[in-house]
Formats: C-alpha cells, structure tokens, sequence
C-alpha cells in the first residue's frame, strides 16, 4: 500500500466529564484533609508529648522545674559552663558582698548554640518566679554535628523551625533579615554538588532531614515509655547534678601530660603573638539576640559569657551591631594570666578543678562590681 494511502486515526481528547470533575475535585480535598490531618496531629502531638529523654538535659530540667522558685541565677551553656563554674562558690563570693544569691548550673557537654537556646526556652518555659539573672554562653553558633549523631535523640530533639532555619540560613549564606537572599554558590552546590561543595550539601540535608524527624515526632515511642515507666530518672539524676545538687560536676582529670603542655603552651604562645580578634557572625547575633528576649520576657537580665578559652573572638561583625546584652569576656591571656597557666589547663578549652574554682571567683567578683557600677542592672 503506498504510504500516501496510510492514515492514523487520533482520536480528539474529550472534555472531562461533569462525573470526572467532580471524582478529581473529591481527590483533591482528600488529599489536602490527609495533608492537614497529618499537620494537625504533629502538631497536637509535640504540644501533649512529654519531654524527650535526653541524658543530663532531662534530669536538669526536671530537678529544675521542681525548684524553679528557689533559683535567681542561672548558667547555661556546654561543658565549659557544665565543670567549671560552681555555683555554691559563686554565691558564696556574691554573698561577701551583702546580696544574697542562689545559682544553678545547667551546663551540658556538647551544647552549644543553637541547642543551648532551645533548652534555655524549655528552662523559661516552667516560668521561675525569682529568676533574675541568666548567664548564657557565647561561642560561634555550630552548623556542625558528628555524622554518627544523626537521627540520634540528641540531635533531633532541639530542631524546630526556629533553630534549624538559623543554621539553613548560616549553611547557605542567607543573611538574617526576613528576606532569604541566599547565596548562590552555596545553592549550586546543594543542587549540582561538587567535591568543594559536599560540606554544604550534607549540612543542608543533615539538618533538615533532623527538622522533618522532629516535626514528624519519629522516635517518641521511647519517650512515652520513659514518662510513664519513669526509667533511670533516680539514678542518673546525681551524676548530672553533683554532689551539692547545684548542676555542677567537678573535673576530676589531673592535668596536662608533659606532651599535651608542651602543645599548649606553644598554642597559647601562638595566641598571645596574635593582635587580631576573629569576629563572630551575624547568625550567633541573631541567636543571641532571640536568648535575650526571651530572658528579658519574663524579668530577667541577659548576661553573655565567654569562658577562658585560647579562641581570640569578640562579639562585634562586619556592621558593627552592638551585643543584644552585657558581654563578660575571659577569652584573653593578657588580662586573665592566672587562667592560662598549664597548671590548671586541662586543654585549650577547660580548666582543671582547681582552675574552674578560681575562675568562678573571679567571674563572680566582676559580676558584682559590674551591679555595683550600674553596668547591669
């Protein structure tokens, strides 16, 4: 047959029927109520769940809850704050000064900002009537978890949009302005990742994979057991709060071997021979800036504090914007030597029993001469 002779029938595609409109219109608003029902009930859940069972932060919060009208100083923070500040000296101090004072430690290891922020809202969240004062630790807000964490409790727990969409907003260079201007680079190497961009990428879907998690409330199973059973809560609540029941647990490390010393007195050598300070960026700002209105919401005084630490940084970035609060600072050799001495140094970041002591006095007595000057009030 000659090809001219060949035809193909095709036939037109034919309105929807009235029966099918309404078939797909009916799916459509199935699907949105399942949609919305599965929000709602996220939402419901997070708001009647208990706690999750987060080791040292539950035994504190619950210790705390019970007592909150018996503290009017709190310190919160990772375990620079955790072994290193003893309240019972630090209120012994404050009370040599004729002001009676009654501090708590909620310093847990490894929290850092924007972990240490959400605790702090669970903290304020139980409503202490006589908290005055709250001390919160300032260092760089961290992007950056262990990849054996993932899917952990510990590291789902703290991820609700306010938290995780500072750090998405760090990770991609967004700015911390209500507008997301995100820089593209970053976003290329989410989408077309390439080896130079792989850190970004595996932040970005670290981060968020924890957000949905939480939001979606996997693992809360084991929390509800733990509630109901109330499992471990008497025997891990003294090795989290110490001997006094204040939160605070002494070091018991003896101290630097000869090498380690060595290490860090060439580390702080390098320190002391530096003249810049490394500013923080405008996403810890703005972590800090969210702690002290929420501080401030219920009466408190805001204090930012910045432990003895061989990282040279200060709280200023490249506009200039002021601390959302008083900053105390002992991040500096020169004007704190007796902090730095490898005597009391367990490593460039901690400080040995003896040395966590004298640093609470010291901290302490400027504290108060900064209440007495006016400086805070």
């Amino acid at each position: 047959m000659p090809i001219r002779h060949l035809a193909l029938n095709v036939e037109p595609l034919r309105p929807a029927t009235s029966t099918e409109r309404q078939t797909l219109f009916r799916a459509l608003i199935n699907s949105a109520i399942g949609v919305g029902a599965f929000l709602l009930t996220c939402i419901g859940l997070h708001a009647v769940l208990p706690f999750p069972q987060i080791d040292g932060v539950s035994q504190k919060l619950r210790f705390f809850a019970a007592h909150k009208d018996e503290f009017d100083t709190l310190f919160i923070g990772s375990s620079r704050i955790y072994f290193q500040i003893s309240p019972a000296i630090f209120d012994g101090v404050i009370r040599e000064s004729g002001s009676p004072m009654r501090s708590f430690n909620f310093g847990i290891g490894g929290m850092h900002l924007p972990e240490s922020a959400y605790v702090l809202e669970q903290v304020l969240n139980t409503k202490p009537r006589n908290l005055r004062w709250v001390f919160i630790e300032l260092g760089e807000l961290q992007t950056k978890w262990p990849h054996e964490a993932a899917g952990s409790r510990r590291a789902l727990y703290w991820h609700d949009w306010r938290r995780t969409s500072l750090i998405l907003r760090k990770v991609l260079g967004a700015g911390t302005h209500m507008v997301w201007l995100p820089n593209l680079k970053k976003v290329r190497d989410i989408i077309l990742p390439r080896k130079s961009g792989l850190e970004t990428r595996d932040l970005f879907i670290f981060h968020m994979a924890e957000l949905e998690k939480n939001f979606a409330n996997v693992a809360t199973g084991s929390d509800i057991l733990d509630y109901f059973s109330r499992r471990d809560i008497n025997k891990d609540s003294a090795k989290y709060l110490g001997a006094a029941g204040d939160g605070y647990v002494p070091m018991t490390n003896k101290g630097m071997s000869a090498n380690q010393t060595a290490t860090y007195e060439h580390a702080l050598a390098l320190v002391m021979a530096q003249n810049g300070w490394r500013s923080i960026s405008p996403y810890t700002m703005e972590a800090c800036r969210q702690c002290a209105q929420k501080i401030r919401g219920i009466g408190a005084v805001p204090i930012f504090l910045i432990t003895p630490s061989t990282t040279r940084f200060n709280v200023t970035h490249l506009d200039n914007a002021r601390p959302p609060g008083v900053v105390m600072a002992f991040n500096d050799p020169r004007v704190y030597p007796n902090l730095y001495r490898s005597s009391v140094r367990l490593d460039e970041d901690h400080l040995t029993k003896e040395g966590a002591e004298e640093f609470t006095r010291i901290m302490a007595a400027n504290f108060m001469h900064l209440v007495q000057a006016g400086e805070i009030k």
